[in-house]
Parts: structure tokens; sequence; C-alpha cells
């Protein structure tokens, strides 16, 4: 990664506050990404991880704060623009529609960013399992073989930063791994990635950068290398393998 990616990230996320009603999700919550970065969100449940995300994908307002991408301030964007802009999510839960097919799930995400959008054809050569499967309905897809679905959903509209937030949730082991196989794939093609995951070890040795999230704060930051070796992360949240 050049020196100058790093000097002028593509998102930054600057002292943002998320409160739904009087509970404060997320408390002045500070980073940033460099191009081409992969960045690690972790910690408990109901940390505000996937808080971060919605603030950040505009699915939620912060109560103040500022969202900036490639330096424009969108901190006020509803989330269509910032799709528009090459800033896509991939939800928790997936949220594939069942009862279209797989090809079809796939066009609705091109429709998302349509000039910019990529060929069916080169998401079912990185999903393999995809094109074998896309005249089925999406219901009929295994767990994993969904997430596959709305990770291609999202890189279809050829973004510049995604997010995924927990894409590894409810996964058998053997296709976790296929899960960071893509995740690294697409780090690898030049794409960001803010990866929000409760398998914390996973996602810090797939990361270049990790925040731990504590109570809707960042307790600990740094090079993702080293929170895997900080006795405190290690005791709190990695556990013995």
């Amino acid at each position: 990664m050049s020196e100058q990616a790093k000097e002028n990230p593509i998102l930054e996320v600057e002292s943002v506050h998320v409160a739904y009603g009087r509970v404060q999700a997320v408390r002045d919550v500070s980073f940033s990404v460099p191009e081409g970065g992969l960045i690690a969100l972790v910690g408990a449940n109901g940390a505000g991880k996937s808080s971060v995300l919605a603030a950040v994908s505009g699915l939620v307002r912060p109560g103040s704060g500022r969202i900036r991408l490639e330096g424009k301030d969108i901190t006020r964007w509803p989330a269509h623009k910032r799709v528009g802009a090459g800033l896509v999510l991939v939800p928790e839960g997936r949220q594939i529609l069942g009862t279209l097919t797989v090809a079809e799930n796939l066009r609705l995400g091109a429709h998302r960013r349509r000039r910019q959008a990529a060929p069916e054809s080169e998401m079912y050569e990185l999903f393999p399992v995809l094109a074998e499967r896309r005249a089925l309905p999406a219901s009929a897809l295994s767990g994993g073989e969904q997430q596959m679905l709305a990770i291609a959903r999202a890189m279809i509209a050829r973004p510049r930063v995604v997010l995924l937030d927990e894409p590894s949730m409810g996964l058998a082991p053997k296709m976790v791994d296929e899960v960071f196989a893509v995740i690294e794939r697409i780090r690898a093609s030049g794409v960001t990635v803010v990866l929000v995951e409760q398998n914390a070890r996973r996602a810090l040795r797939a990361a270049d950068t990790g925040h731990v999230l504590e109570t809707g704060a960042i307790a600990h930051s740094g090079p993702a290398a080293h929170l895997l070796k900080d006795p405190r992360v290690v005791k709190a949240y990695l556990g013995v393998e």
C-alpha cells in the first residue's frame, strides 16, 4: 500500500455518536481506512459494531460526528446516494430475496450502480457455486451459499468500499474458511473492506488494523497483528485456540 494511500484515507469516521432513544449505542468512535485497506471492528455482542456500520452506510443518522468518503462529507447523505458513490453494505442476516433466483438477486445488486456494475459472469467466476445455482430460488441455497450471494450482490456494483457485517455468523467451519478466502480476494482486487465480525481472531488475522469496541466506544486500536498478541485483547476476546 502506497504512502499516499495511507495519508489520504478513502473513508473517515470522526467522533460519531449513535443513539436509539435514550440508549447510547456508539460513543465518540473515530477511525480511518486507507484505499485498498482492510480494517476489523471486533468486540462482544452489543458493543456497537453493527451500529457503526449502520451509521457509515446511512441506515441510521448519527447524533453527532462526521463521515467522509474520498474527502466528501456524506454524513447527511441517504443510503442510496452512498451506494451510488461506491459505499456498499452486506448486512448481517444477508437479507437476500428468497423468492427470486440467484441471477435475479445479482441483477438487483447491479441496478444500484448501473453504469459501474460488473457483468454477472464476473460474479460467477468469483463465486463458482453461484454459477451452478443461478436458476434456483435463493431460498434453496444453504446458509453459506446465501452469504456468498449476499457478498456477490454487493460486489456486482463494483464498490469502492464494502462494509461486511458478521459474514461468518452461523456458518459451518468449512464455509467460514470459504467466506474469508473471498474476503481476501475482494481486498486483493483493490476494494477497501470494513469488517465487523464476532470471530475476532479470524477477523484480525485478515485485517491490517483492528479496533476493539466496548459498550459503544473504541477500547483498543492498532495494527491487527499487535492486537492478536495484546494480553488484554486475548483475555477478553480471543481466548485460547
